[in-house]
This record gives C-alpha cells, structure tokens and sequence, in this order.
C-alpha cells in the first residue's frame, strides 16, 4: 500500500472534523445532525485499513459494542454506573433508551486506544487505553448537551461518570486487547488525536 493510499482516510477524517468544527460554529442545528455520519464514517475508515481478515478482530469489535451497548443501558435505567444522564435526538435510533450508534461508538474508541497502548505488560496496555479513553471523554462531555447527545441532571457531570469509563474501558480493553491490536492500524491512531483536537477546540473556542 503507498503512502498516499495509506493516508488518504487520514486526510477524509481531518477534512470532515474540520468542517464539522466550522459548521457547528455556523449552524449548529444542521451539523449535529450529521453526527452519526461523521461516526460511522470514521469507524468504517479504520476497520478498513485495520487490514484484518481474521473473525476474531471482527469478533472483539462487536463483543466491545454489544458489552458498551448494554453497560449504557444500565446506565441509563439505574443511574448507579455513571450518574444520572439521559440520550438526546441527535445520535439516531434509540432502543432501550439508548441509541445503537453508541455501541459503535464504544468499539471504535476502544479501538483507537488500544492501537496506541503497546507495552509489553497486559495490564498497563488496558490501564493505559482506559487512561486515554478518559482523556477524550472529558473534552466529549463537555460538548455532549451543545451536540444533544445526552444530558446530565442539572448539567453536573459527576466524577462518577469518569471513574465509570476508565473501569468499563478497562476491563473492555483486558477482553479484547489482543485481538484488536495485532496490526498497527495509522488510521485508528491518527483518529483519536483528531477527535482529541475536535472536542477540545469545541471546548475552548465555542
């Protein structure tokens, strides 16, 4: 694969977050909509060029959405694992209260970290995923109710709430981690970085 093919989902990811970005600040109603494009997009970019063809790969990913899928229900319906939150419109069909695009949401994310967690030890490749997982939820929760993704009670996002996602994305990453990163996938690296730039700037500047 030449470089250029190699970056050419790079270059696609970047140029629809930027303009995301810019369309957000010029009609936010219109490009919210366009979220779960822009996520499926992006997770198809990288299960692309993963390059995988073994079922396991496969597998993980779609154990890691079905798990993420369920753990938010319980969120949602108990209010005990990550507060008391609630799905907005914006990120489409919702069953159970939650749309089934977050399932895809957490699969890739998890993705993404586990590409860039490479150490030797399995426990310090999931605590660090986890840490990254973290890192980029503080800057989506802060955008999440702008985007009507989902809203905190009294817009208070509890610590609860990140405590939550770095265990959940723990144990997530100890199932699966060495299925998902066999093969160093640039696409899956370069696209946590982007949202990481997308969410913060959205963060500061909007």
């Amino acid at each position: 694969m030449t470089f250029i093919k190699k970056n050419i989902p790079i270059f696609i990811i970047v140029v629809f977050h930027i303009v995301g970005f810019v369309g957000f600040i010029i009609n936010p109603s219109y490009f919210k909509s366009l979220s779960p494009v822009n996520l499926l997009l992006s997770f198809g970019l990288i299960v692309i060029m993963s390059q995988q063809t073994k079922w396991q790969f496969y597998g993980a990913l779609c154990l890691v959405a079905v798990l993420g899928f369920f753990v938010e229900v319980l969120g949602v319906k108990t209010e005990l694992i990550f507060g008391s939150y609630h799905y907005g419109q914006s990120l489409g069909y919702k069953w159970l209260s939650v749309p089934l695009l977050i399932g895809i949401n957490w699969s890739m994310l998890l993705y993404c970290t586990s590409q860039l967690s490479k150490f030797k030890n399995t426990f310090v490749n999931a605590f660090f995923g986890a840490a990254l997982m973290v890192g980029l939820d503080f800057f989506i929760e802060q955008n999440a109710s702008k985007f009507d993704f989902w809203y905190w009670k009294s817009n208070i996002i509890p610590i609860q709430n990140y405590i939550a996602w770095f265990v959940v994305a723990f144990l997530l990453n100890l199932l699966v981690q060495k299925h998902l990163a066999q093969k160093p996938n640039l696409t899956a690296k370069a696209l946590y970085f982007v949202q990481l730039a997308f969410f913060s700037a959205l963060y500061f500047f909007v």
